[in-house]
């Protein structure tokens, strides 16, 4: 049956609530919170079709795979909640027994032949809009299960909050839409980088921050949903973070050198409300690192150097001769310089010279 829902069980299905509005991907968790604190079993979300009465599911919690399909594919098409639905307004929960009646649930085909033969029992449905592509939410009873009568007042309480994140959803879909072509955008560059608001939290962070986070060694790390240097003080980076906002004086950028030599350094920057990767026109910080060994792997990556190819190549870079680099590797000159004499048809460069050269261009950003 569930657990007794808390006062703080009401106030995290809030919080899911919201934060769904700027994040679709945040419905499938506000479902799955839904389901386990209504004393119900599974769950769905569906939207409405433009033109047609029938509703598509879209994600499920604990629901065969099966049975979403057959609802999509035929029973969707003459779910007797849709004509209860539309007659009500968005934001009122219908339960099927107690206002479709028992008579219905009992000799309708819909439940008959799909919810009876899936395992369901009661349904819970609530419209969310009525604007734009309407939402709809479903909470299902298995068999032989009974919700106490303090779920379903949690369900009354939590259905206001549910309207108007589903109407905050449909108005907020350009604004999603710029930060979905933000985040393509900054996914695309080679360079790790996070956005922070005023406390330091990560509100955003691109594909190659996402891997450099998971690296044993790098410069960043992410603790409890903040940024922090993995190895120096945090003083410098929070100091950083607060001349980028322009807490005592006007927003500057700064240059955190390496703690080593080799090392990353970290950028911090301003990012104006009106700039176009900030289209919530918050308080944001731009964070990013320029490791030198991450740049050698890209660029050998890009050239499909081999591994001693690749040590070459950092090594001449560093400023190393071939003859040193030959020493230090334990391999015969000749050897260096077949190594060398690859790295140029690679590259499509002619002499050392030129070769660093478009090394050191290629690292730099």
């Amino acid at each position: 049956m569930g657990s007794t829902p808390t006062l703080e069980t009401y106030e995290a299905l809030i919080e899911r609530c919201y934060e769904s509005v700027l994040d679709a991907s945040r419905w499938s968790g506000l479902l799955a919170s839904l389901v386990a604190a209504s004393g119900r079993q599974c769950g769905a979300m569906a939207v409405g079709n433009p033109g047609r009465a029938q509703a598509t599911v879209m994600a499920s919690v604990e629901c065969d795979p099966a049975a979403v399909q057959a609802y999509n594919d035929r029973y969707g098409k003459i779910d007797p909640v849709r004509p209860w639905i539309a007659s009500h307004e968005a934001g009122q929960w219908c339960h099927d027994k107690r206002d479709l009646g028992n008579e219905v649930v009992a000799n309708h085909p819909y439940y008959r032949e799909f919810q009876l033969a899936y395992g369901f029992d009661d349904r819970a449905s609530i419209q969310l809009s009525t604007e734009g592509t309407p939402v709809y939410l479903a909470l299902l009873t298995a068999i032989g299960v009974q919700p106490e009568t303090v779920h379903d007042e949690l369900l009354v309480r939590i259905a206001p909050h549910l309207k108007r994140a589903g109407r905050m959803f449909q108005a907020m879909a350009p604004l999603r839409e710029s930060l979905a072509q933000r985040n393509r955008l900054l996914d695309s560059l080679p360079t790790p980088l996070w956005l922070l608001d005023e406390e330091r939290r990560v509100t955003y962070r691109n594909a190659a921050a996402e891997r450099y986070s998971a690296l044993a060694d790098g410069a960043l790390v992410e603790r409890a949903g903040r940024l922090e240097p993995r190895h120096a003080p945090i003083e410098r980076l929070a100091q950083a973070i607060a001349d980028a906002l322009g807490r005592t004086a006007p927003a500057r950028g700064t240059r955190i050198g390496p703690s080593s030599a080799g090392g990353a350094e970290i950028l911090v920057s301003p990012l104006p409300d009106d700039h176009p990767g900030n289209p919530l026109a918050r308080p944001l910080v731009a964070v990013s690192v320029l490791d030198a060994a991450l740049q050698v792997q890209r660029v050998a990556a890009l050239f499909q150097f081999s591994r001693a190819e690749s040590r070459l190549a950092a090594r001449l870079q560093a400023g190393c001769s071939l003859a040193e680099y030959a020493q230090s590797q334990g391999v015969a000159l000749s050897t260096a310089r077949t190594q060398l004499r690859a790295l140029f048809a690679k590259t499509g460069t002619h002499r050392q010279g030129e070769l660093v050269s478009l090394l050191l261009r290629l690292s730099a950003h």
